[in-house]
């Protein structure tokens, strides 16, 4: 319904007077409005929409009728303010909502706040009031007071609120101006729900929900072992004016906190568009980031800026002055720069909440050195580098006339290896010295303060953020690292925390763990084991990430007592090769493959030129060397060293890559550590567990046939509720079970393009014999004999299909993948068993010890392994990894098995502790403790 002015809703009212809108307000008596909520709901004055994340559906519960909440994607029920009446705001309301209390959830409101100025977060400003539901049962009221409520339709839907839970149920809702005689401001939860929500969390490690706390908050926050409360204190909000500190907001949130018996970690943060004063922004000290790409600025503060480091020290002093001795702190969080405030450079989308205070801004991944004093300061670190131009000339084949000429440059565009690692490395060193600085600052303010520095991302160059140069840095300071990129996949979350977590062990200082955005009811459970598992000190979660459903909910209370200070018993290592990440930005992606496969097979610590050449391979047995194109020769005569000591090396290159050969030349160290070999062919062998069956069938795209496949294939993809495929790359092939002396009958269920079948050829072979052709284009099931001869006497054959390779994109498609054929199904039978029914069979890639022997090499107490080319395949890598690693004195003499407690690519994930064995397993979302 349209909305009238005030003016006008006055002048029927009062049609002897005007008045103006303000006075009208306050004298006009509003209407109570309603909705019941049905098929079809009642409405008076109020309206409830359904879809996207507000999606809900007719149920009835107990003979009633209601609407729930329903969707992996809906958190939220939106109401609409209809009525004429409720035409201007901002106006004091009361929500009272009646919902069934049949499951555990918590019960919240956000609401389009009149705010000045107002930006996108005041449409969803959070109410103070909540409900906790416990599953008892019933129908539950809630009374929601809405101060300053805009009437402005500024939520999705043009809603004016929205319940925040997942799954609830709603029978009623009411919108009233007067204060009903049963709400009370700031009403503590029930004894008996924080009965049914408390758990035991052992001492020791710190838990911090965020971002802030009501006293109802802090209640439910302490019920389920929650230590801290973590807030967003920006400078920008704490000194409008300057000169003017306003600690208003942060003086309740102290004293709530301090109620309740919880402890407070304050994320400091100065820099980022959001969190600078706009009197600071709009003044002679700012200097802010330009990018090279199109040589436009950001609205963040340049850490190259000479006048910000005064303004840094001077806003962690007042706060310090403040709060240091209010005896409420847990720990200090610091947000250096960047968009949000991790110690990065700019990167992510233009918009959204960070530009509340400026408007959008220029902002992108890329690299960010283009102002004023970014290249001075990269011309001033040239110069200390190299001895002059000539020497700088020479290593970068260039030919400046002086270091006057000397910028800062796109890395793609580079002179030479030399110059692209050189400016990647102080890209990466000028972070790390701006986050020192920051810890240094923050130390001196606070002496006794547990202080964090807040990273993120994946560790890419252009990010600016090397990991372990960071926490080596602020070590001396006491200082830990929160780094900030963790999500649902606990394996995915291993590989982007583990550096930070094998740095602050080695280093003697300490991590914390906290997610970039959602996690799932696994990935609740998934984070408690990394952290644990990982040693960290710290576990942050986004409280929505906790409370906002059911599962969630369930599986923190089932799993918190897991979450305990443990130090990992940590025997494998893997190479993080940053100074690859300088040349090559495509290795980032890759090695994270490798890792995350690794991880599946054994726990393992990330280690780089800095750790390795500071000690870290002491106490551990095997390092896995993988991408690595360069690798700096301090950190190579580390390896050797420990190699000669008793360790294990396993190399493996992609192919026609050299090992360490880019940028340093590492010839000599190689011929001294490793096997002469160019390749690994025959090393793993197709070998059936039992015999093959009479009649087998491989569904192409069913979980579990990626063991068959070999050559060029792509994901799966689903035809039908029941009917699955791939499509293939240009070389595909399949190992089929078979028993040799016989003949046999190949059934190929496929799909054939036009112009996927090559035009000369279009042979399919077994074991490299043609058995037949196909013929035509389209959907078919072609069937071929398969003679004895082509078998041989191997009980695992090769099936192969000519194809011709070709992209969706080049036909007016948006697919770019360069794709073959789509197979659905194969079926092979003996002959004679063409009537019996299918049996399973299982197949494994075994390691040939004859031909592992001539890539291994005994050097000094250890040994060395290398596999060339086999980087390229993750199957073959993570086949003879997974042997390596579990039966190692099979292959290598006197060496105990390099993964005892696991081994297998299965899912599961071990990690070796003083008490045992921890597990995780996703599938159940358990955690489990097992004797060593």
């Amino acid at each position: 319904m349209k909305r009238v002015s005030s003016i006008l809703l006055t002048a029927a009212l009062f049609s002897t007077v005007a008045l103006r809108p303000a006075i009208a307000a306050e004298i006009i008596t509003l209407p109570d409005l309603t909705v019941e909520l049905a098929e079809t709901n009642r409405c008076q004055g109020l309206s409830v929409p359904s879809g996207g994340d507000g999606t809900n559906i007719p149920v009835t519960i107990a003979g009633q009728p209601a609407r729930r909440m329903t969707g992996e994607r809906t958190h939220y029920l939106y109401v609409c303010i209809d009525h004429p009446a409720y035409a201007s705001g901002p106006r004091d309301l009361y929500v009272i909502a009646e919902v069934y209390d049949d499951t555990f959830t918590w019960l919240r409101l956000q609401y389009d706040k009149a705010a000045t100025p107002g930006d996108v977060a005041d449409k969803y400003a959070r109410c103070a009031d909540s409900v906790l539901m416990t599953g008892a049962g019933g129908l539950r009221r809630g009374i929601f007071h809405l101060p300053a409520a805009r009437l402005g339709r500024g939520q999705n839907h043009g809603a004016d609120f929205r319940f925040w839970a997942q799954g609830l149920a709603v029978r009623r809702i009411t919108v009233t101006t007067h204060k009903p005689a049963d709400y009370e401001a700031d009403k503590p939860v029930d004894a008996a729900s924080l009965r049914a929500l408390r758990v035991e969390k052992p001492a020791g490690m710190e838990l911090t929900f965020g971002n802030d706390a009501t006293p109802a908050d802090a209640a439910v926050f302490k019920a389920l072992g929650v230590t801290s409360v973590e807030s967003y204190v920006d400078w920008a909000g704490v000194e409008p004016e300057e000169g003017k500190w306003d600690w208003s907001k942060w003086d309740k949130q102290v004293a709530t906190l301090k109620a309740a018996g919880l402890k407070w970690v304050p994320f400091l943060i100065a820099g980022p568009a959001y969190a600078t004063p706009l009197w600071f922004q709009r003044g002679p000290h700012s200097h802010v980031y330009r990018c090279l790409e199109h040589d436009r600025d950001s609205k963040v503060q340049s850490l190259f800026n000479p006048d910000l480091p005064r303004y840094v020290e001077r806003f962690v002093k007042a706060f310090a002055e403040r709060y240091g001795k209010a005896g409420v702190i847990e720990s200090v969080l610091l947000g250096v720069t960047g968009i949000y405030g991790e110690s990065i450079y700019p990167a992510g989308p233009e918009g959204g909440w960070t530009a509340r205070l400026t408007g959008d801004y220029h902002n992108h991944h890329g690299w960010w050195t283009g102002d004023e004093f970014a290249i001075a300061a990269f011309r001033t670190a040239m110069k200390k580098k190299y001895s002059g131009i000539a020497a700088l000339n020479k290593a970068w084949s260039t030919n400046h006339a002086s270091f006057a000429s000397v910028k800062t440059f796109l890395p793609d565009k580079a002179p030479s290896d030399r110059a692209r690692a050189d400016l990647a490395e102080w890209y990466q060193q000028a972070m790390t010295d701006w986050s020192a600085l920051w810890v240094r600052a923050t130390r001196r303010a606070m002496p006794k303060a547990e202080i964090y520095l807040c990273t993120g991302g994946d560790g890419s160059p252009f990010l600016g953020a090397d990991f372990t140069a960071q926490t080596k840095a602020i070590a001396p300071f006491g200082a830990g690292v929160r780094i900030t990129n963790e999500g649902s996949d606990y394996a995915a979350n291993f590989t982007i925390t583990r550096e930070v977590a094998t740095a602050t062990r080695h280093y003697r200082t300490f991590s914390g763990f906290e997610p970039a955005s959602g996690v799932n009811a696994t990935g609740v459970v998934a984070r408690i084991y990394n952290a644990t598992a990982s040693g960290a000190r710290q576990l942050h979660y986004y409280t929505n990430n906790v409370l906002d459903n059911a599962a969630s909910l369930k599986n923190f209370r089932a799993n918190v007592a897991q979450l305990l200070p443990r130090r990992p018993r940590v025997d494998a290592a893997l190479y993080v090769p940053r100074e690859t990440w300088a040349l090559a930005q495509d290795a980032v992606h890759r090695w994270y493959g490798v890792a995350h496969d690794l991880r599946d097979l054994v726990d393992v610590d990330f280690v780089t030129r800095l750790t390795v050449a500071d000690g870290v391979l002491r106490g551990h047995h095997v390092l896995v060397l993988a991408e690595t194109p360069v690798l700096e020769p301090k950190a190579a005569a580390a390896i050797e060293q420990w190699v000669r000591r008793g360790g294990v090396l396993i190399v493996t290159t992609r192919p026609g890559e050299v090992l360490g050969g880019r940028l340093h030349s590492n010839e000599a160290w190689r011929a001294r550590l490793l096997a002469d070999a160019k390749d690994c062919a025959g090393l793993l062998k197709p070998a059936l567990d039992g015999d093959a069956p009479a009649h087998w069938v491989l569904n192409v795209g069913d979980d579990g046939d990626d063991a068959w496949l070999f050559g060029d294939w792509h994901g799966r993809e689903k035809l039908s509720s029941k009917a699955t495929m791939r499509w293939s790359g240009a070389r595909p092939g399949v190992y089929l079970p078979v028993k040799p002396g016989g003949d046999y009958t190949l059934l190929l269920t496929a799909g054939i393009p036009g112009y996927g079948i090559m035009t000369v050829g279009k042979e399919v072979r077994v074991n490299g014999r043609v058995i037949g052709m196909i013929e035509k284009v389209g959907a078919q099931s072609c069937e071929f004999r398969v003679p004895a001869a082509a078998l041989g006497n191997e009980p695992v054959a090769r099936l192969e299909i000519a194809v011709e390779p070709w992209k969706p994109s080049e036909h007016g498609a948006k697919d770019s993948r360069t794709l073959g054929i789509s197979v659905r199904r194969i079926e092979l039978m003996r002959a004679g068993a063409e009537q019996s029914a299918p049996a399973a069979a299982s197949l494994r890639l075994a390691l040939d010890p004859q031909r592992l022997a001539p890539l291994t090499r005994r050097v000094g107490k250890g040994w060395t392994v290398l596999l060339p080319g086999m980087a390229g395949d993750a199957k073959l890598l993570n086949s003879a990894l997974s042997q390596l690693l579990r039966e190692t004195p099979a292959y290598l003499a006197g060496v105990a098995p390099l993964a005892p407690a696991d081994g297998r690519m299965d899912g599961r994930f071990a990690t070796a502790t003083a008490d045992g064995v921890l597990w995780f397993e996703p599938a159940g979302a358990c955690i489990r403790q097992s004797p060593r």
